[in-house]
């Protein structure tokens, strides 16, 4: 299998939520980067040529200059059953798009520099593939 990073965009204006304890609560404003990546893996076929399977996936980093509105720490994210993020990403034509990625797992969390999300929304992926990609987007 081959990793291969297709595709780097810079949000503005991003706002980190959490669900705990059945509440969702604003945890931080951030600038988060989106990194969108494709797994390709050829498979051989005996007597024939090969095809090719790709799955993508999006990989969100927030960095270490977030705005917390509240303290987090191992015990706080310990009571987290879900992270969303809103954020805002200029299109080609100039007018700012509002992005919800919800349902994201936590890859990583340092608590004194990046977090790390991913998503594999498969709607969300080819929206974002279809308007900042495809196009020659940003």
């Amino acid at each position: 299998m081959q990793k291969r990073l297709i595709k780097t965009l810079y949000f503005e204006n991003g706002k980190l939520y959490v669900t705990t304890q059945g509440r969702r609560i604003l945890l931080a404003e951030c600038l988060p980067k989106i990194e969108i990546y494709e797994h390709v893996t050829e498979i051989p076929v005996l007597g024939r040529q090969s095809y090719t399977v790709k799955k993508r996936h999006i990989s969100i980093v927030i960095c270490s200059d977030m705005e917390y509105t509240r303290e987090a720490d191992e015990k706080f994210l310990g009571t987290v059953s879900q992270f969303e993020l809103s954020a805002d990403i200029q299109r080609a034509d100039g007018v700012f798009e509002n992005i919800i990625f919800d349902n994201l797992y936590p890859v990583e969390i340092d608590l004194d520099v990046d977090w790390t999300f991913e998503t594999e929304n498969q709607t969300l992926i080819r929206k974002v593939l279809a308007d900042w990609i495809d196009d020659g987007g940003n």
